[in-house]
Parts: structure tokens; C-alpha cells; sequence
């Protein structure tokens, strides 16, 4: 590839990111105003004894430098396309996940890249491919506990694929196979309230920090693409393909204004026009309609997100209803959630949720979630939240979470006699 185009400097850095920049450019700095020939005069100059440092001084010094240094992340790369075929074995099918997030098994493998497991997936590319190295450097500053985190990327060699490597998240499942598992459609690890407003509240704060701090749009939302983590009892959230969007050229070439963008009626497309892309049940009708993705369709996806953690339904579903006709009947999460939400109540709220959380929940909780998960999936894109609005709304029923759940906690230290007095 060629090397990137100069860009606005508006990395979303990390503390450590910009700890390492200030540190690399004062030693630069440094060094470009010593000779080359000039030697360190430590060896003839006495030094006051506040100022000498012992050998065991300078050598903790080292090795709480080389501590953070390890500590730091590493940048991404910008791979070769040699580089990724050699280490999926020319992408074989021995190399293909079996569960990818959000994926075909034949677009996505895992391997190991400079000693890190990874996940590589595949995505048409249109985009200039120069583009690609400038703006993974931008978005190789953004780091979040609740995002897989990007590693790299390459093009193929006639520029009309990318391929896109994530660290591998190895001990993690795909939200949508722990709520909804075929051979066992009556078991699910995510029995408590409590666990499913963790995972909500942890992919609310990463979409968050998509828009605001790493100011991009994901479009690639959904209960295939939320990696859960961990082995309970409260799991954790990741979501996968960060920046997958932004890299494969699948956005708007200018995301910052989308006010101007509306106003002016014109659609602004990358360079080599845009597709619509996305998975059915989490598009927002404006995508649908032929609109481009924005953070606002990003807000529908999750208000699908939530719907599905409340009731532990998919988006769509399709029942066989004749099978001489081959009719199907269609249901929609939304259209159910509506009803529900219509008619109000207790009752309605406990048969909406999910029937493997038993009664361990609290109804005006799953209500309150539902009704915010619903204004995220309005029709009319102005009248959805802003992520920042919805964060705050799922952290304090998340908080709540714990307090409940003490008080539904049946007491253990009470004994009772059933034998004769």
C-alpha cells in the first residue's frame, strides 16, 4: 500500500498512547541536540551525593520502564496480504472459527500473528486502498475493555479485499448462541437479571466510546457480534469488528457533521459507492431504505440488542403455519415489545420476559429497559437517543441490579422444625 494520507489530528489516544508519544519525542529531541561524537562526561564528573544514583537505582529504573513498556498496547499493523496467508495456511479451511461473530465461516479464520491468537475476517474493500493505513492508525489509538481489539489489516493484492485482524478472544461465545442454543433451547448461563444488565451495560459503554471518543460508527451490531466472556457468575461483554466499517470503506466519507449532511440532501458516499450492508432484524429502516449507516442506525442495533436481552427472542422469526401452502408467519421482537409496552402491566411484562429468568427479576426494571430499548428503535432516526443518553439510562438499572437482587435473595439462615413440640 502506499504510504497514508496526512490527517486531522484527532486520535483517540490513551493515556499510555500519549504517555509513550510526549516520552519518544523528548528523546528524539534529545538526541538530535547531542553530537554524535560527544561522550558522557559521568565518567570524570563528581556529582553531589544528592545527586548520584546507585547501580541498583538505575536497574529498578530499567525494569519498571520495561514494565510499562510491556504494559503498553501495541499499535496495529499494516500487514501484507503474505503475512496473513502464510499464517492461515493460505486460508484453509482448518483455519475457518467455527462460531464468528457476526460472520460466514468462509470470511472469517483464526491464526497467530506475531504471537497473538487472531481472528481474521474478511470484507470487500470499497475504499481507496491508501486510505486504509491512515485511518487505522487513527483508529489504532482507541482502546476499550469492552472491544476486541484491532491488530491489523492488509489488502489483497488487486486492492478489492480487506482483511481485518482482531485479537482472539478465546474463552468467549457470541450473545445470540448463549441466549438462543438449538439443542438446548431451555438452558441458558444468562438465568439472572443481574448478569444480563452487566452485558448490557458493558456494550452500551463500548458503543459510547465508538462515538464519541474514537468518533466512528460501527454497523456491525448485533447479539452474533457481542463476544461474552468469561465463566460467571456475572459475564462480561466485547464487541467484535471495530472499525470493520470504517476501514472496508462501508461509511460516509465525512461522519462529523451528519447534520450538514441531512440538510444539504446530499449522500455522500466512499470512493467506490456504497452497498447496503448490515444483518436482517438489527437494520434501521433508513438503511433499508438505501440511507447510509450513522451513529443513530448504530442506536437502532442495540435497541434490538436490549430487546433480545429482556426477552430472549431473536429479531425475526419465521414458523412454518402451512405446510401445503409453504406459509410462513413472520413475528417481530419490535412489534411484540410494542404490545407489550401498549398494554401495560405486571402481567403483560411477565409473560414478555424471558421465561428462563423464573420471577428473579424486577417488572419495573425489565419495563423501564424495555421502553428505552423501544425509543432506541424508533422509525423516525431524530427521534432515537444519543448514546450518552442511553449509557446513563442501562449504568443506573445496572446499578439497581445488586440492591434487588439481595432483597429477592431467599434467606438461609432460618431454620424450620417440622417435628413435634
Amino acid at each position: 500500500m502506499v504510504g497514508p494520507k496526512p490527517q486531522p489530528n484527532r486520535m483517540c489516544k490513551s493515556k499510555s498512547a500519549i504517555a509513550t508519544t510526549t516520552s519518544s519525542s523528548s528523546m528524539a529531541a534529545a538526541a538530535a541536540s547531542t553530537p554524535r561524537n560527544h561522550r558522557s562526561p559521568r565518567s570524570t564528573t563528581t556529582y553531589p551525593a544528592a545527586f548520584s544514583y546507585s547501580s541498583s537505582t538505575t536497574s529498578s529504573s530499567a525494569a519498571s520502564l520495561a514494565a510499562l513498556r510491556d504494559s503498553l498496547p501495541e499499535l496495529p499493523l499494516l500487514f501484507t496480504f503474505h503475512d496473513l496467508a502464510a499464517a492461515t495456511a493460505n486460508f484453509s479451511s482448518s483455519h475457518r472459527l467455527v462460531h464468528a461473530a457476526a460472520s460466514s465461516s468462509s470470511n472469517s479464520f483464526r491464526c497467530s500473528l506475531r504471537g497473538h491468537p487472531a481472528a481474521v475476517f474478511r470484507r470487500p474493500l470499497r475504499r481507496d486502498a491508501r486510505e486504509v493505513s491512515s485511518r487505522l492508525a487513527v483508529l489504532g489509538h482507541c482502546h476499550h475493555a469492552a472491544i476486541a481489539r484491532l491488530l491489523g489489516a492488509a489488502a489483497s493484492p488487486d486492492r478489492t479485499t480487506l482483511f481485518l485482524a482482531y485479537e482472539f478472544v478465546s474463552d468467549a461465545a457470541p450473545l445470540s448462541a448463549l441466549l438462543r442454543n438449538p439443542k438446548n433451547p431451555s438452558f441458558t448461563p444468562l438465568a439472572s437479571w443481574h448478569s444480563r444488565l452487566q452485558l448490557a451495560a458493558d456494550v452500551c459503554d463500548a458503543l459510547h466510546y465508538v462515538h464519541l471518543q474514537a468518533d466512528t460508527v460501527h454497523n456491525r451490531l448485533s447479539a452474533s457480534s457481542v463476544l461474552v466472556c468469561g465463566d460467571g457468575p456475572l459475564f462480561r461483554a466485547k464487541i467484535a469488528h471495530f472499525g470493520a466499517a470504517d476501514l472496508a470503506g462501508e461509511l460516509p466519507v465525512d461522519q462529523k457533521d451528519e447534520k450538514e449532511a441531512k440538510g444539504s440532501g446530499h449522500r455522500r458516499t466512499g470512493s467506490r459507492g456504497r452497498r447496503i450492508e448490515g444483518t436482517r432484524g438489527y437494520m434501521a429502516p433508513e438503511l433499508i431504505a438505501g440511507g447510509p449507516p450513522s451513529r443513530r442506525s448504530d442506536v437502532f442495533a442495540l435497541g434490538v440488542v436490549l430487546l433480545e436481552l429482556v426477552s430472549g427472542q431473536e429479531p425475526l422469526r419465521y414458523e412454518l403455519v402451512n405446510r401445503a401452502t409453504g406459509e410462513y408467519e413472520r413475528t417481530s421482537l419490535i412489534e411484540a415489545a410494542e404490545a407489550t409496552a401498549a398494554e401495560g402491566g405486571g402481567e403483560a411484562m411477565r409473560r414478555w420476559v424471558d421465561r428462563r429468568l423464573r420471577d428473579s427479576f424486577p417488572v419495573d426494571a425489565a419495563e423501564s429497559l424495555t421502553v428505552l430499548a423501544l425509543r432506541c428503535v424508533a422509525k423516525d432516526p431524530l427521534a432515537r437517543p444519543d448514546m450518552s443518553w442511553v449509557a446513563a439510562k442501562v449504568s443506573k438499572l445496572f446499578l439497581e441490579a445488586p440492591e434487588w437482587a439481595s432483597k429477592f435473595r431467599v434467606p438461609t439462615d432460618i431454620s424450620i422444625s417440622i417435628a413435634p413440640r
